[in-house]
């Protein structure tokens, strides 16, 4: 039996212990195993709700099963501690699951967290202040004085998110820290309309204060006419925070529209000793970053058009991103010993970048025309830990990374920006080579891999690829030009496999020459593919050992000689011009020639076979079937429409 919830399954059970309860003479019947689920104790039916999540699987229902569930559920409050709501799926059922939820277990919620940019509707949000034990609360909404007062009984609160806007003003600031007394982690996030002073003043009246990030200008409409009070507040609010005895709790800050210049950055940075995360875009009067910091872990920049150049020294960094929009930037030195990841879009105008980290396992550099090769391939012989590389535009037509530049490399992927010609990748522990699946790579035109064991290739949107050469000891996976309406126009496609190929797969491509050489292939698909006879030959030969071949729709195929002792499946659907067939084959178990001539010749260990007595010794999808296989091994069938 297949329950469609958790709940049918319990409900199930406890109806089934109601009618097997009792025999003719009164006296209790035991259940097969002896035990009813109310036999078992207290803590193992805990166990089994915490399973539930509260709104999604409709836990507060389970108290009509009986009144020990009942009790169960208003006297534990783990099963209610953190409440996440996403009403973007909710049926209109679970919006009065969510309000049951707050008017009777309200008060054993400590958390209560609601899904990025979703409503909070009004019959939800009165009824928030009965959730009198409410430690962490994060709403969507625009904190207003009505907001505030609405809230001001959730005295227990020690982590809120407070969303301004121009309503929020610092006299709402001090009803806040007045109704919220034990406030210990607090973020005011895009507060156009809050002063320097306002925020002073509201952080010395949080006594239990441990953590606080601050959003300056996030989302700021500059259509309105109070932005430009907001842009210049925003950067008093910056350099006063840094200031005040409560600069070391500042953990996040977000400058967006400040009118800050570099010095003063650099020394609001210097004096927040416990910032982890920073983020700047749109500060119009930064002409260059230089920062140092012993706390920063994250740091962030996007539209610093003046920017010319980027220095940071900081030893906890972890994440560096520099996003589209420095404009000018042609410099980026970045110290950081324990940096993991790095983000670069050079905006076309990089010259250089230096790198030096212990660390550094992902990189990704896009929009880099004039970025220097020679210091380029310094940087990647000198992170010698890194394992990603994503990459963009180069300033080089033809790139070639080996084994000295790259030893660890084990993912490399082309970004739809990428405009090289020709790529030479020899990388030892390379697993993973593929394209971004955005835009077509139009300039790429030769593609050569050398690697030891490699999990997958694939390559989609490369119109102008000419020539592919893969060298390994064995490959899980190749797919070549998969769902393009396109067709690839290959001069050459080489594959060589000292071991293995698990998976080889070509979707409507010209090969002019097809060479698969290997001990063992498990599957080679060849869909929709132009390839003359005698290349198919030639590539048979190559791979004698194939579990499942498929050559579906390939329409130029006119006859197929094929000697392979362990193949089992062999789809010939859609090959309409086919009309020989010549196997030595024996472990075949089936056949599909749908869609091919009635007429076609098929000889099996050098005798010709009627198609009807195929039937007799394998599983043949006859010509005038129309049964698909799919491209799994073993393969599945599917009837077209």
């Amino acid at each position: 039996m297949k329950f469609t919830s958790n709940f049918q399954a319990v409900m199930l059970i406890q109806s089934s212990n109601k009618h097997g309860a009792s025999s003719k003479n009164g006296k209790p019947k035991r259940s097969l195993y002896g035990l009813y689920i109310n036999d078992l104790p207290d803590e193992i039916l805990i166990r089994i709700f915490l399973f539930f999540r509260p709104v999604e699987d409709e836990l507060p229902v389970l108290a009509m099963v009986c009144r020990k569930w009942r009790r169960l559920l208003q006297t534990t409050s783990q099963l209610w501690r953190e409440l996440h709501i996403d009403p973007t799926h909710y049926a209109f059922h679970q919006f009065s699951m969510v309000c049951c939820i707050f008017r009777v277990y309200g008060f054993h919620v400590h958390k209560l967290t609601w899904y990025k940019n979703a409503p909070v509707y009004e019959s939800m949000f009165v009824l928030i202040p009965r959730l009198y034990n409410l430690r962490h609360l994060r709403l969507p909404i625009l904190w207003t004085r009505a907001v505030v007062e609405t809230l001001q009984n959730l005295r227990l609160l020690e982590h809120v998110q407070i969303n301004g806007g121009f309503a929020l003003d610092d006299e709402d600031l001090d009803l806040i820290a007045e109704s919220f007394p034990l406030l210990k982690d607090l973020s005011l996030n895009a507060c156009w309309r809050i002063t320097a002073r306002g925020v002073e003043n509201f952080m010395s009246s949080l006594p239990y204060l441990e953590t606080c990030r601050i959003k300056i200008n996030s989302g700021l409409p500059l259509n309105d006419v109070r932005s430009e009070h907001a842009m210049q507040e925003g950067g008093r609010v910056a350099l006063s925070v840094s200031e005040t005895m409560h600069a070391h709790l500042v953990s996040v800050l977000c400058l967006h529209f400040v009118p800050i210049e570099m010095d003063e950055l650099w020394m609001v940075v210097k004096k927040l000793t416990c910032l982890k995360k920073l983020s700047i875009s749109n500060c119009e009067h930064l002409h260059g970053i230089r920062l140092v910091s012993d706390s920063l872990q994250k740091f962030y920049l996007f539209n610093l058009w003046n920017v010319l150049f980027v220095s940071v020294e900081t030893p906890e960094l972890r994440h560096i991103t520099i996003d589209p929009g420095l404009e000018s930037v042609e410099h980026i030195k970045v110290f950081a010993p324990r940096l993991k990841r790095a983000h670069i879009n050079g905006s076309n105008v990089l010259r250089t970048i230096s790198l030096q980290s212990d660390k550094l396992s992902y990189l990704e550099l896009s929009s880099c025309e004039l970025l220097d090769m020679r210091n380029f391939r310094e940087q990647l012989a000198s992170n010698r830990n890194l394992v990603c590389l994503r990459v963009g535009c180069l300033s080089q037509d033809s790139l070639l990374l080996d084994e000295n530049i790259i030893p660890n490399l084990q993912e490399f992927c082309m970004l739809s920006d990428f405009a090289c010609e020709a790529v030479h990748l020899r990388s030892p522990r390379l697993r993973f080579f593929h394209t971004d699946a955005d835009n077509d790579l139009i300039t790429l035109n030769h593609i050569y891999i050398t690697a030891n064991h490699l999990c997958k290739v694939a390559l989609i949107g490369m119109p102008a690829l000419k020539t592919m050469t893969v060298q390994c000891v064995s490959v899980d996976a190749i797919e070549l030009n998969l769902c393009s309406d396109d067709q690839l126009q290959l001069d050459s496609c080489i594959i060589q496999a000292l071991g293995s190929i698990g998976f080889l797969r070509l979707f409507d491509c010209k090969v002019n020459l097809l060479s698969v050489s290997t001990p063992v292939a498990r599957t080679v698909v060849l869909y929709r593919c132009s390839v003359s006879d005698y290349a198919l030959q030639m590539a048979l030969h190559g791979c004698p050992n194939i579990n499942h071949l498929n050559l579906e729709k390939c329409r130029s195929i006119t006859k197929v000689s094929l000697d392979a002792q362990p193949l089992k499946f062999l789809n010939m659907f859609g090959c309409r011009d086919m009309h020989l067939l010549q196997l030595d084959c024996p472990q075949l178990l089936a056949i599909n020639l749908g869609q091919c001539p009635p007429d076609v010749k098929v000889i099996l260990a050098g005798v010709e076979q009627e198609l009807a007595s195929l039937c007799d010794r394998y599983q043949v999808v006859m010509p005038s079937d129309n049964i698909r296989w799919s491209h799994d091994y073993p393969p599945q069938i599917y009837v077209c429409g």
